[in-house]
């Protein structure tokens, strides 16, 4: 079977051409967090994440970072613990003793040939791989000095390691995973509860109907940029006080939103407020990952939740805030959205870290083990800048798959918030709804999300991973590896969501009148709401697999990105769009755009191999990059060889000493930080 994108001819050219070079895994690898499922890990969220080292005879547990989005990514692979990289047992390194030490340096990958790899192995690798924590180690490593042990070299114990997330009890890892989703819930509920507000705004501080819903567009950038820093954050210090630290922060800047006196108080107040509370959203798919990385069908449950909540949130908010608005004045707006984060907050308190560095490094102090510091060098922060915000703008720009599908999805999200300004026109214009009422019919939306989920959740188990005999699910070889399909498959999901977006809107425009009743157009949002999470998921999905892990992290920032940016602009001229076309063609314009873009997944799944063979960050790009760095890699190495025949004698015979003290060659080598950032710096 050929790898994603490349014909065979194409694959047994690529792989002459490594093995010509002699090709052999570098030292760091980067990839993506699984997101958990990623990660929004995935997203976290679903991935939890990008950059890391993948050892493939022994993978690692997922530890991905990143927005559900990420999330989603992860619940697609098995989780496979190793037991060949140092643990933090007790007694194993609590001396100084330097040999022992020396016994917690990972086992190097030179000899790992990745050009003969099936696609299958393949994949299985790029989602189940370390996350971006591991890229600090590459750029920081050095050799161990003063019996110092790098914590990335640290790991559980055994795999029934009780310390393991993935090991804790069903209710502990159940508590933890609600937890996270409500403090989703209460971030994305901030960005609508603040609409309803807006009339009251105009009269009280004289203001148009745009500048006031400027609010919601700078809540939704803040949503948009907050994710950029708050990842790689969490991959240093760990998700628990992220989660601790960040919504106190956005619960300050929300109160102070409701005790401003001007508009321009109100939109910086508001930006800070989306930014400080974004990093849930970013980090939460990672946690989710940590949780459930080594059950893939628990995991998609688990997922649901998580997603579900998050969309909710611009759903649930103008229902609470129409209420809140009319009962009260414009202020309950914020004061509500402060009792669900309080309420929230003491959850996130009893939650326990989940990151696995975290914890080992917490245990490895407990036991004595002299760890070392990180250092923040300049690679490390330049390749973060890279993966979150310079690459994603590049593909945006170069890759086909990650240019349509962003902007599709970007585009049925902004519709999403642009029913914040079209609804109480129908609403309240053509029925004559009070402010409370008129935010009831987006319990329709609310129900085919849900909807959409428990579907996905079934097509995820039927289709995608059915029960095997023995119990297990998912497909598998003879050897008993998974057996994975074609990245296109995944599209399927994104087809059918594509289908139902076009006949929601059409639904909406034209039976939104007072010869019909309200209930009518209210039902529309059902499978607006089913198409919308369809959409995400497939393409979502399909991203995880069309790209070489260290690039789908990079394409997932991209898609968020702009999803929160198009967002943002989409409710400043929907007033005056349906002011002018009224609502059955304004409505009826985004239908017909709907309607252009449903070819968008049915093109990708004809030609998406061959686009993918084409691609800059693509399979075959990828293996082509590996060759030319392997001979790059053999040529050096030979110099170096050529330059060894000229050492003084007793430079050798003092190697020689080192080596019979224990220390192996590689522990024994003069590598320097300026040799591991330009190994990393080449990687990226």
């Amino acid at each position: 079977m050929a790898f994603f994108g490349t014909s065979k001819s194409d694959e047994e050219a690529l792989r002459a051409a490594a093995q010509q070079g002699g090709l052999q895994q570098s030292e760091s690898n980067p990839s993506l967090h699984r997101s958990a499922s990623s990660a929004y890990e995935t997203a976290s969220e679903f991935t939890n994440d990008d950059i890391s080292q993948v050892d493939p005879a022994s993978i690692a547990d997922n530890e991905h970072f990143d927005r559900y989005s990420e999330a989603i990514v992860n619940d697609h692979g098995p989780s496979h613990n190793h037991d060949d990289r140092p643990s933090t047992a007790q007694g194993t390194a609590v001396d100084d003793d330097e040999d022992n030490i020396k016994s917690f340096r990972a086992p190097s990958n030179d000899n790992v040939d990745y050009s003969n790899m099936t696609e299958n192995e393949l994949n299985r690798i790029a989602t189940t791989s370390d996350t971006l924590s591991n890229l600090e180690r590459e750029v920081t490593r050095q050799e161990s000095r003063d019996g110092l042990v790098d914590p990335k070299d640290l790991d559980w114990d055994s795999r029934d390691d009780k310390a393991n997330p993935q090991n804790w009890p069903l209710w502990k890892k159940w508590f933890i995973t609600l937890s996270v989703a409500v403090d989703c819930l209460c971030v994305s509920l901030g960005s609508s509860l603040y609409v309803e507000a807006v009339p009251e705004l105009q009269v009280k501080m004289g203001i148009s109907q745009t500048l006031g819903i400027a609010g919601l567009t700078f809540y939704l950038i803040g949503l948009a940029l907050g994710p950029v820093f708050a990842s790689p954050i969490s991959e240093v210090i760990g998700r628990r006080w992220i989660y601790i630290v960040s919504l106190p922060l956005s619960m300050l800047f929300t109160m102070g939103v409701g005790l401003a006196k001007n508009i321009r108080t109100v939109l910086v107040l508001r930006f800070f407020a989306g930014y400080f509370g974004s990093p849930p959203m970013a980090i939460a798919g990672g946690t989710v990952s940590d949780l459930w990385g080594n059950s893939p069908p628990q995991m998609s449950i688990a997922m649901a939740f998580f997603c579900v909540a998050a969309f909710l949130g611009p759903v649930v908010g103008p229902i609470l805030g129409g209420f809140a608005a009319e009962h009260k004045n414009w202020q309950w707006t914020q004061w509500v959205s402060l009792m669900f984060s309080g309420a929230v907050l003491p959850l996130l308190c009893l939650c326990p870290e989940t990151f696995k560095p975290a914890i080992l490094k917490k245990r490895a102090i407990a036991r004595g083990i002299k760890l070392e510091k990180p250092k923040l060098t300049w690679p490390l922060v330049k390749t973060m800048l890279t993966v979150f915000l310079f690459r994603p703008a590049e593909m945006l720009v170069v890759e086909p798959i990650v240019c349509l599908t962003s902007f599709y999805i970007a585009f049925v999200f902004a519709v999403l918030f642009g029913f914040f300004e079209a609804f109480p026109i129908i609403f309240r214009g053509i029925y004559g709804m009070g402010i409370g009422v008129s935010g009831l019919p987006f319990i329709g939306v609310g129900v085919g999300l849900i909807t959409g989920v428990a579907c996905y959740i079934a097509l995820d188990h039927i289709k995608f991973f059915p029960k095997n005999p023995d119990g297990t699910r998912g497909n598998f070889d003879e050897d008993g590896n998974p057996i994975w399909d074609a990245p296109e498959s995944r599209l399927l999901v994104a087809e059918v969501g594509s289908i139902f977006l076009p006949v929601a809107l059409f639904w909406l425009a034209w039976t939104a009148r007072e010869s019909i009743h309200w209930i009518v157009p209210t039902l529309a949002g059902i499978p607006f709401g089913f198409g919308l999470i369809w959409v995400f998921f497939g393409i979502v999905l399909y991203y995880s697999m069309a790209y070489p892990p260290q690039y789908v992290a990079s394409a997932l920032a991209a898609n968020n990105l702009l999803r929160y940016i198009l967002a943002s602009v989409f409710p400043l001229f929907v007033f005056q769009m349906y002011e002018r076309l009224h609502v059955d063609w304004a409505t009826s314009t985004f239908a017909f755009i709907a309607v252009a873009m449903v070819p968008i997944p049915f093109a990708f799944h004809k030609f998406g191999p061959t686009i993918r063979q084409r691609s800059k960050y693509g399979y075959a790009a990828y293996f082509k990059r590996l060759a030319a760095e392997k001979k790059a890699r053999e040529e050096e190495k030979a110099a170096k060889q050529g330059q060894e025949k000229f050492v003084p004698s007793n430079d050798i015979s003092s190697d020689s000493e080192d080596n019979q003290k224990g220390g192996s060659p590689y522990d024994q080598s003069s590598r320097t930080e300026n040799d591991a950032e330009k190994r990393v710096a080449e990687a990226v």
